[in-house]
């Protein structure tokens, strides 16, 4: 009992140094961002101008900030990828603040989920990739963690989410829901592939307010989601996120997998405890799950495990 209270301690205490020591780092690392746009107006001035043939220097790869947005993504990854290893996943909602801070209001918004998966077509040959790569990556590794850690817009849903006011969609809408993201994500990809233009750039819920600025649209919409983040679990990552949906396709190919142990006793406790309804007594849809730990928490004989996919 006590070595394993030590071992907590020690866990905490690397997690907040870890924290601190990001939060040190980030001003150090911080450039401009220009003026943000009024509320009402567009984004025009922020938006990423694709580098010319004649101009293919190391400055212009890595323009529009780049370097500091993949030093914060990657660096929070890194982070998340510690906590869940660590099974930390008691801090996880704190560890939540940093997303929305480092990523939504300082980058605002950096990956936006409607955005990111067309702009990885037109931006292939600058930075911009490896800013793409960092949550692939995650998702080849152990699953959706940048959707449950890192995401800024994710995480704003999650914390202004109340679970006792929580209410469950019918088992038909819901199945509807269950797929749309990825009838969003075909046809963005499809779309941007054939005119080599994007759409819907910053409609994404939340994005007005980490970037300071956008249309009454997007206004209304983040309005609208915020009211249904306070009774609906994740409400765009569930219905709508495109980013989401890809992840979700590559995370069922991941090198590491929440499994249940052979001293799994079915007694359901991890069933109930999963927000994303991607736990079944112990039998984990890794698609769907966004390794927040809940079920790991709630299991009384401790049998759900972060397992490599070749001992399976």
């Amino acid at each position: 009992m006590i070595a394993l209270q030590e071992r907590r301690s020690r866990h905490k205490a690397l997690l907040i140094l870890s924290i601190a020591l990001l939060l040190f780092a980030a001003p150090a690392l911080a450039q401009g961002f220009g003026q943000p746009t009024d509320f009402g107006s567009t984004e025009s001035a922020r938006e990423f101008e694709t580098t010319t043939q004649d101009s293919r220097a190391g400055s212009d790869y890595f323009a529009h900030d780049q370097i500091l947005k993949i030093s914060i993504v990657g660096g929070l990854s890194l982070l998340a990828m510690l906590l869940v290893l660590l099974r930390g996943f008691r801090y996880r909602r704190w560890f939540l603040l940093l997303p929305i801070g480092l990523i939504g209001v300082y980058l605002g918004g950096a990956l936006c989920p409607l955005s990111s998966v067309q702009n990885v077509f037109l931006k292939w040959d600058t930075a911009y990739l490896l800013l793409f790569l960092i949550p692939v990556l995650l998702a080849l590794v152990a699953g959706r963690v940048f959707c449950g850690y890192v995401c800024p817009f994710g995480a704003a849903q999650e914390l202004l989410h109340v679970g006792k006011w929580r209410r469950r969609l019918p088992p038909a809408a819901h199945r509807v829901l269950r797929w749309l993201p990825y009838g969003i994500l075909l046809f963005l990809v499809v779309r941007v592939v054939v005119t080599s233009t994007p759409i819907l750039q910053g409609l994404t819920p939340f994005k007005v307010l980490f970037s300071w600025g956008g249309s009454w649209l997007a206004i209304g919409l983040t309005a609208l989601f915020a009211l249904l983040s306070i009774v609906l679990w994740r409400p765009f990552c569930e219905g709508f996120c495109p980013l989401g949906a890809f992840l979700s396709l590559i995370s069922r190919v991941s090198l590491f997998r929440l499994t249940a142990e052979p001293n799994c006793v079915t007694c359901g406790r991890c069933t109930a405890s999963c927000s994303s309804a991607s736990c079944d007594d112990g039998n984990i849809a890794s698609g769907d799950c966004l390794m927040c730990g809940a079920c790991v928490e709630a299991c009384p004989v401790d049998c759900l495990k972060l397992t490599p996919r070749w001992k399976r």
